[in-house]
């Protein structure tokens, strides 16, 4: 499939998010559109636009909340618009985007629960 048509996994986290943040207003849930048809992902010119498409679509979802002047905002804000970017690209699955988003810090974080082990 070459359209991206709904980012349900960034919705859903931008309504968790606004949802701490913002409790009085759950019924706000944000998604994106972006289309890469145009786009040949196989190669890194591709995936670097399909990249920058991804991270304005997420920082669109999580415009709520833009810290502006508010320091309180800035992590909550941050924490949104990468996970978000990285649900995105888990979505859109396509190997030279993932790497990609790999170099500039944006890792696939997994909802396993990891169990540390003193000895």
């Amino acid at each position: 499939m070459k359209n991206l048509t709904t980012f349900i996994a960034v919705a859903s986290f931008a309504l968790s998010i606004c949802t701490i943040a913002r409790a009085d207003s759950v019924s706000d849930l944000r998604s994106e559109t972006v289309k890469y048809a145009d786009l040949n992902t196989a190669n890194v010119e591709g995936a670097a636009v399909l990249y920058q498409r991804l991270r304005n679509a997420a920082k669109t979802v999580c415009r709520d909340l833009e810290p502006g002047r508010s320091l309180g905002l800035m992590r909550p804000y941050a924490d949104c618009v990468h996970s978000a970017l990285s649900n995105a690209i888990t979505s859109v699955d396509r190997p030279a985007v993932t790497a990609y988003a790999a170099a500039r810090g944006i890792g696939m974080e997994s909802t396993a629960i990891k169990i540390a082990r003193s000895n």
